[in-house]
């Protein structure tokens, strides 16, 4: 694979079959698969009509689901629009779209939760649906100068998937050259970012690879994107700094749970 692969929305043609490889959708529905089909994790964007339905039978990984606008259903228990669903591996579930839904859904392809990272396995039982407001489970960013929302960053007991929500209203700020040692899919929302060369705003996803180097020049106009990976990773900066582990609150942040309902 590229040092890293490029998909525009604008390019992708639209789907009346959902394109995950466990989840299935139950009415109207156009989804564009924004992740390299060779790639171990996927990203999709999906338009739901009113009262459509994503299900999820009782196998498959990780997999979240960030709601652009409109908002989801999932079992009385209302997701709004900058919130996320996160089905925890081998939960059979249901999230129903409240009027017309954006959603960016994310996986892996690999139903089995990983077991070598650095939090472990994750527990076998007692696996859930976490329903996260806005405000997310964590935020942290302040370092970076950089606002974070993390609706999942691996520590919960029975999940090991990382997704998080990253803004900057500064423009013209680039970061250091660094790795993750997690194949990792950005989603740009809002603004743009600049790497190498090129320029890359909304409806752009990037699929950078384990342990490839690179560095992100925020746009002129700020940047807003989602972050997924499968596993916990680590950040490392070559011999500029030691390496960082990646979390809400191993980051310097504050544990949020802006949880809508029980978790």
């Amino acid at each position: 694979m590229a040092k890293f692969t490029i998909t525009d929305k604008a390019a992708v043609d639209p789907s009346t079959t959902y394109p995950a490889p466990f989840a299935t959708c139950r009415g109207e529905v156009t989804a564009r698969l924004m992740s390299p089909p060779t790639y171990p994790t996927w990203l999709i964007e999906a338009d739901l009509a009113d009262g459509a339905a994503l299900q999820w039978p009782d196998r498959h990984g990780d997999e979240a689901v960030y709601v652009v606008s409109g908002a989801l259903d999932v079992a009385g228990r209302i997701c709004p629009a900058d919130g996320c669903v996160v089905v925890e591996a081998g939960v059979a579930a249901s999230a129903r779209a409240v009027g017309s839904t954006r959603v960016v859904h994310v996986g892996p392809f690999d139903a089995d939760q990983p077991t070598d990272g650095l939090y472990g396995a994750p527990v076998p039982h007692g696996h859930q649906v976490h329903v996260v407001g806005p405000g997310g489970w964590f935020a942290s960013g302040g370092r970076e100068n950089v606002v974070a929302r993390w609706f999942a960053d691996s520590t919960c007991p029975t999940c090991r998937v990382s997704f998080f929500h990253v803004a900057r209203t500064d423009g013209l700020v680039k970061d250091l050259p660094h790795t993750h040692t997690q194949d990792e899919i950005i989603y740009i929302l809002g603004g743009s970012v600049i790497i190498g060369r090129h320029e890359y705003g909304p409806g752009h996803a990037i699929a950078i690879p384990a342990n490839i180097r690179y560095t992100v020049t925020t746009g002129p106009n700020g940047m807003a994107f989602l972050n997924y990976r499968r596993d916990v990773s680590t950040q490392a900066y070559g011999k500029v700094k030691p390496p960082e582990l990646e979390g809400g609150i191993v980051r310097g942040g504050t544990e949020v749970r802006d949880f809508v309902g029980a978790t």
